[in-house]
């Protein structure tokens, strides 16, 4: 009896000793790799490549990666004559054929909510505002009126200036917004 359970302890700690290197090995051969840029990392700056040759796609990039840094990354060849440091939600639109190869834009508020981008409170819409978790039709319209008597927002925490803002509201929707000196 003992025998049998020394031979099977001998078994599973061979069967446990092997298993690791299996997954080891396999995971070198295997074919799937995460694309440069891909992942989303605290601090991020997310931006959107709009290229006509090589097709959409959203970036994750390093704080202080130029423009100049990124595009060869990307499968780009156009360069600046300029360089430039990229800044969160930021839309670059290439057209090789174009007379101006690229132009600069931003990133809808729809899209920069989805991918996690906060939107400038200041140039929010009633629509913007509306997609962001924690916010209503009738917080929207307030927040509005607000900045309209205000001009704008200085800082996030004036939102709790707004009737039904109080500071556990304002932690739910925080994270989505900004305000952009």
């Amino acid at each position: 009896m003992l025998e049998k359970q020394l031979r099977g302890l001998i078994v599973m700690f061979l069967i446990l000793t092997i298993i690791p290197l299996i997954i080891f090995f396999a995971d070198s051969f295997s074919q799937f790799k995460i694309p440069v840029l891909a992942n989303q990392y605290k601090n991020s700056i997310m931006l959107n490549i709009h290229d006509k040759k090589n097709g959409d796609g959203v970036f994750f990039t390093p704080p202080g990666m130029t423009a100049n840094q990124l595009l060869p990354v990307t499968g780009n060849d156009f360069r600046f004559e300029k360089d430039f440091l990229l800044e969160n939600g930021m839309k670059l639109i290439i057209d090789s054929h174009a007379e101006n190869k690229i132009a600069l834009s931003t990133i809808d508020n729809s899209s920069r909510v989805a991918l996690g981008a906060p939107v400038d409170l200041n140039l929010a819409t009633k629509d913007d505002l509306i997609i962001i978790p924690g916010i209503g039709e009738k917080t929207a319209e307030k927040i509005l009126a607000m900045r309209t008597q205000k001009g704008r927002f200085k800082n996030i925490e004036e939102l709790m200036e707004v009737k039904g803002i109080k500071r556990k509201k304002l932690a739910k929707f925080k994270q989505y917004l900004v305000v952009k000196k």
